[in-house]
């Protein structure tokens, strides 16, 4: 991964010149007040957004992790430095007022563009250069004003050929913002986004001085083009938990890789571009606005899993916490017996205690989300809950998930690494046994098709499959799509086993007999969890 600066503006001209190369420069300049068309220069008033900083990090964190190397700064001697030859785009970040402080760096700034840079621009960044009537045009458009109150924006007037729209859910809402009127050039710009005039809540229509706009509405996202540059601009981003969203990341992305000249002027009008974000139980992987998977890792108890986990389609396939095993998690890791003691089956699920006489213990997590991808490193130990200082055995967890192809598609690759404090013994009750890596699926699956590799699944009840099996795939008759889990390098008393109504499948490490281990033995258990 390409190294991230942080530059504030006491910096200098120095750290610039000893800057790394980047792609982007994330601008957040606020603090100068200068008037273009007076001259004159105030000391005070220059109104700085809550969300600036915050918008700032949220956006180098998302895009870094797509792949363009950020630089965050408020130094307008970026523009004339040596910094400025490898980028690609600049991002001015809900800016305010003077962006320079000398006419070089306005001039470069305006070469770049002109020259074929990109260039996006959010909310209170159409405010700068106030009095300028090259900005105005330069940008398509200047602020005026905004409503009296905030609201809600429906994302229904807005031009879905555009990739920076086209991710957008159907019918996305977008939380209440302050409303900017810019008036752009509608000559000279596309409108993106449009707030019908009908839309606009009572009391800012009743204050507007402007009336309703000729157009029906006022364009609160625009593009155009600036010599063999391409401009974007969106009025909205005015509230620090917003830059937050996933819809909004992935939306500035595109907004960006538009910008550049990655993405084309018209797509059509559907993106299934996916985001993983990092969300207070764990991680979650959006697609089209809806959820791929969840992985919970805060959770009562405290054995990590992933549910929902879906199909392509959008069906969820996984169950946690069913009625009839309430210890099921929808795709979790759980050891049966270590020496005689229940890590598995909770003490009295009836009365709701669904904690098991075994401790399974997560000490220390490390969630990396890489665009639509996400690598999680988790390291765990197992002791029994009443001598709570013994630890028997420690893991080694890596969950690799891989970005949802064209598809829909994707892989989970689940890694696990034992070690032994003290002489263990792994188990199960026979024949009904359990441990190990399990899928719980729902009513769903019973109307797919079950089949395995290296030999078939057993139809009998609590019997699993043969030796030779390696793998099972579920498959949907009615429209292809389903799972595969398969065993990576299976340990010699490992087998698959399946409940018979396709509900559940559990590769048990400890089916053929127990494990009998010594302090300090390792070994290794590897899984894939294929969707398609």
């Amino acid at each position: 991964m390409k190294k991230i600066l942080l530059v504030s503006l006491v910096a200098g001209m120095a750290q610039l010149a000893a800057a790394e190369p980047v792609d982007v420069l994330i601008y957040t300049r606020w603090q100068f007040v200068k008037n273009q068309k007076t001259g004159e220069v105030v000391a005070k008033g220059a109104y700085h957004h809550e969300s600036t900083e915050q918008g700032a990090e949220e956006v180098r964190r998302y895009f870094t992790a797509n792949g363009l190397s950020c630089l965050v700064s408020d130094d307008p001697a970026f523009f004339t430095s040596e910094a400025m030859k490898s980028l690609k785009l600049i991002f001015l970040c809900n800016c305010n007022h003077e962006l320079f402080v000398t006419d070089a760096q306005r001039e470069a700034f305006y070469t770049f563009v002109e020259n074929g840079g990109g260039l996006v621009v959010t909310h209170s960044a159409s405010a700068c250069e106030r009095g300028s009537e090259r900005f105005r045009q330069f940008l398509g458009g200047a602020f005026e004003r905004h409503y009296s109150a905030h609201q809600p924006v429906p994302f229904r007037h807005a031009d879905r050929s555009h990739p920076a729209i086209a991710c957008m859910p159907e019918g996305y809402v977008w939380a209440d913002d302050e409303i900017y009127l810019n008036h752009p050039d509608e000559a000279n710009v596309r409108p993106l986004l449009i707030l019908d005039w009908n839309d606009v809540l009572e009391k800012s229509r009743k204050t507007d001085k402007y009336g309703a706009p000729k157009i029906g509405g006022h364009i609160l996202e625009w593009c155009k083009t600036f010599g063999k540059g391409r401009i974007f601009y969106t009025a909205l981003g005015h509230n620090p938990q917003d830059w937050g969203k996933m819809e909004w990341q992935l939306h500035l992305f595109e907004a960006a890789r538009w910008a550049i000249g990655e993405r084309p002027d018209n797509v059509d009008g559907k993106s299934s571009m996916a985001v993983v974000r990092k969300t207070i139980e764990g991680a979650e992987c959006v697609r089209d606005g809806k959820t791929v998977w969840k992985l919970n890792l805060a959770n009562r108890e405290n054995k990590p899993f992933v549910h929902p986990l879906c199909l392509p389609d959008g069906r969820c396939v996984t169950e946690a916490r069913p009625k009839d095993h309430p210890w099921h998690l929808g795709l979790w890791f759980c050891w049966k017996f270590i020496n005689g003691v229940n890590y598995w089956e909770p003490r009295n699920p009836a009365a709701g205690n669904l904690f098991p006489d075994g401790m399974t213990v997560v000490k220390d997590f490390k969630i990396e989300p890489k665009g639509g991808a996400c690598d999680v490193k988790l390291s765990l130990w197992y002791g029994p809950r009443a001598d709570p200082g013994k630890v028997l055995l420690d893991e080694e967890r890596t969950i690799q998930f891989s970005a949802p192809d064209d598809k829909g598609g994707y892989t989970i690759r689940s890694t696990h690494q034992f070690t032994t404090r003290d002489q263990v013994t792994l188990d199960c009750r026979r024949p009904v046994g359990y441990g190990g890596f399990s899928l719980r699926m729902g009513e769903l699956m019973r109307g797919f098709k079950m089949e395995g590799t290296g030999g078939e699944p057993s139809a009998d009840k609590n019997v699993g499959g043969p030796k030779e099996m390696t793998a099972v795939k579920y498959t949907d008759p009615a429209n292809g799509h389903g799972l595969e889990v398969k065993m990576l390098s299976p340990l010699e008393t490992e087998r698959i086993y399946t409940w018979s109504d396709h509900r559940f499948v559990n590769p048990m490490p400890i089916y053929e007999r127990p494990l009998e281990l010594k302090a300090g033995e390792t070994f290794t258990l590897d899984y894939t969890l294929t969707v398609f």
